[in-house]
């Protein structure tokens, strides 16, 4: 359960590192508090299943991001049949929800639009209205987590830390309501970032 902080994480590290100018010569700093939840839905027909992955987290005082996945895989090849992701526009961060004591987690309806990308770019997709209700489950535990990334031309360190809560409950995506299950957490971020 608690390998559900990862996409939620890299999401952070992927929209931070996108925020700071690409040919910056000074180093770009940068740190924050982060609510944030992940959650993970699974739906099963005759021939494939839908993982479905949801992380909403926080990027300022007023704004939160609100990130989709979705792969679809043939049951028994275990071969993905089609996937698509995106995130949302940065909207108000009341539409995020998240108790002081991690007990649980909302989402209000947020638009979110998916992209299919490939070698050639990304093409858009539809847009899909996504929400949750998760209630935590089980005790605190505290999560620390490093990342170094480096494209050849710029490095990008990210580091948090905080306490997490496993949790269930729900997700809807355009009216369509699964289980889900996942983590709600809070804590602190720092990230640097050089570029030559």
């Amino acid at each position: 359960m608690r390998r559900l902080l990862l996409p939620v994480t890299l999401a952070s590290m992927v929209l931070l590192a996108f925020a700071a100018p690409a040919a910056a010569a000074a180093p770009v700093r940068g740190s924050g508090s982060q609510d944030f939840f992940s959650a993970f839905a699974s739906s099963c027909g005759p021939a494939t299943c839908t993982d479905t992955f949801v992380d909403v987290f926080t990027v300022s005082d007023d704004l939160v991001v609100v990130c989709l996945s979705e792969f679809t895989y043939n049951v028994r090849s275990g071969r993905v049949v089609s996937e698509a992701s995106g995130c949302s526009e940065e909207v108000p961060s009341q539409v995020l929800d998240v108790s002081d004591d991690l007990s649980s987690a909302s989402l209000e309806p947020t638009p979110v639009t998916y992209y299919t990308c490939d070698e050639q770019g990304c093409v858009e997709g539809e847009t899909v209205t996504v929400s949750a209700e998760l209630t935590g489950s089980g005790p605190l535990y505290s999560d620390t987590q490093r990342y170094t990334f480096t494209d050849g031309t710029c490095t990008f360190r990210y580091s948090s830390s905080g306490d997490q809560r496993e949790a269930t409950g729900t997700l809807t995506i355009d009216g369509d309501e699964m289980s889900a299950y996942g983590n709600i957490g809070t804590g602190k971020f720092s990230y640097w970032e050089r570029c030559r």
